[in-house]
C-alpha cells in the first residue's frame, strides 16, 4: 500500500470514529436534514490540524493567524489556536449511507427486517450476454476478433503467415444486460401530526427532525418505500412532505381521526405485500369521549403493521395521558413503540425506541 493510501485510510477511520463518537449530537443538528437521495454529509472535526504549505525561505517569527497561541512559529503558520485557514472548523465529507450506518452502530438501532411476502420481483440486469449493437465502452474485444477470424476463414482472406485481423462493422460484439428477476421488499410509511393549537415551536422541530431520520433509517432498508403525509386536529387530511412541516391549524385534537385516515390511505397498499409502518406525533392531549374510539381503531390495524411509533412531545400546557392510555391497552403488542420527548437531548432514545429497539 503506497503511503497516501495508508495516509488516507487512516483520516478516513478518523472520521468515522468522529461520527461514532459524536452519533447523538449529530442526530440533534438540523442542518443535517435534506435530501435521502445521494446526500453528502459534512463531519466537522474541529481537533483535526490540517498541514499548510507555505514556499520560500523559512524565517522564525511570530504566529500572525488568529489564535490562542503566543509561541515562536514559523511565519504565516497558525496559531495553535486556530481552527484553519480563515479560522473555519475543519470538515469531512461522507455518504449518507455510510453516515447512516455509522449512527446506527453507535446508537444500536435496530435492524429492519421484511414481514413474510413484503417482497416483489425487480429486474437486475447483469451483463451475461451479448449483443451486436451497444456503445463502445461494452464492446467485447475477445468475441470482436473471434468473429473477425471466422469471417476471415470463411471468406479466405486469412493467411496463417499474416495472421492480422481488421474487424469489421458486423463483426463487433458486445456485451449486454440480461435482467435477472430478484425479490426486493418495499415498504410505505405514513407519518400522522397533531397541529392543534397546543402543538407548537420547539415541539414541531423535534417532530422534523425525528421525521427525518426515521425515514433515513426505514429507507436504508427498503429503498422501494412510498411515503404520506397526514395532519390533524379534530379532523384529519392528507397534505405534501413540504405542507407537512409548515402548515399550523388550531382547535381541538381527536386522535382517532389521524388513526382513521392513516387506515384509509393504508387501503393501497396490501399487508400481504408491503411493509407498513404508522408514526403518530402529539402532545398526548385528546378528547376524552375520542380516547376508546382511537384505541378501538388502533385494535384492528395494528396486526397489520409492521410497526405503529407514537411519539408524545412535552407541552408547555402539560402531558397527556393517551401515552399510558396506549401502554394498558396494549401492553405486549409487538407492533407498537411509543417513546416520550421532552427535548433534543431524548432524540436518541427516541429514535431507537420508535424503531423497535427497545430501551436504552
Amino acid at each position: 500500500m503506497r503511503p497516501i493510501e495508508r495516509d488516507l485510510q487512516r483520516f478516513k477511520e478518523i472520521v468515522r470514529g468522529e461520527v461514532k463518537k459524536r452519533a447523538r449530537e449529530f442526530l440533534t443538528r438540523e442542518e443535517y436534514l435534506g435530501s435521502l437521495d445521494g446526500q453528502v454529509v459534512s463531519i466537522p472535526l474541529p481537533q483535526l490540524e490540517l498541514p499548510r504549505l507555505q514556499y520560500g525561505q523559512a524565517e522564525m517569527g511570530q504566529g500572525q493567524d488568529e489564535g490562542e497561541g503566543e509561541g515562536q512559529g514559523m511565519v504565516g503558520t497558525a496559531g495553535r489556536g486556530s481552527l484553519g485557514p480563515g479560522g473555519h472548523v475543519p470538515v469531512a465529507e461522507m455518504d449518507l449511507e455510510e453516515f447512516l450506518e455509522l449512527i446506527g452502530e453507535a446508537l444500536k438501532l435496530p435492524r429492519l427486517e421484511p414481514k413474510q411476502g413484503g417482497a416483489v420481483e425487480e429486474a437486475s440486469p447483469r451483463y451475461t450476454t451479448l449483443s451486436r449493437r451497444g456503445p463502445e465502452s461494452l464492446r467485447h474485444a475477445r468475441r470482436t476478433l473471434r468473429q473477425a477470424l471466422k469471417r476471415a476463414i470463411q471468406s479466405g482472406t486469412y493467411q496463417p503467415a499474416d495472421p492480422r485481423l481488421v474487424p469489421e462493422r458486423d463483426d463487433y460484439r458486445y456485451r449486454a444486460a440480461e435482467p435477472k428477476p430478484r425479490p426486493q421488499a418495499q415498504a410505505v410509511l405514513v407519518f400522522a401530526l397533531d397541529v392543534s393549537g397546543s402543538m407548537e415551536g420547539e415541539q414541531l422541530r423535534l417532530v422534523r427532525i425525528l421525521c427525518y431520520w426515521i425515514t433515513a433509517w426505514v429507507k436504508k432498508h427498503f429503498p422501494r418505500l412510498s411515503r404520506h403525509y397526514l395532519l390533524h386536529d379534530a379532523e384529519a387530511w392528507e397534505v405534501s412532505e413540504e405542507e407537512f412541516f409548515r402548515l399550523r391549524e388550531g382547535g381541538g385534537t381527536r386522535l382517532s381521526s389521524g388513526i382513521k385516515l392513516a387506515q384509509q390511505v393504508l387501503e393501497r397498499y396490501p399487508a400481504q405485500v408491503y411493509n407498513r409502518y404508522v408514526y403518530h406525533f402529539t402532545d398526548g392531549d385528546n378528547w376524552q369521549d375520542d380516547t376508546h374510539e382511537a384505541l378501538e381503531t388502533l385494535k384492528s390495524l395494528l396486526p397489520t403493521l409492521s410497526l405503529y411509533g407514537y411519539a408524545q412531545v412535552r407541552s408547555r400546557y402539560g402531558q397527556g395521558r393517551f401515552i399510558d392510555d396506549l401502554r394498558s391497552s396494549f401492553p405486549s403488542e409487538a407492533a407498537l413503540a411509543t417513546a416520550e420527548l421532552g427535548g433534543r437531548e431524548g432524540l436518541p432514545g427516541a429514535l431507537k425506541r420508535l424503531l423497535g429497539g427497545g430501551n436504552d
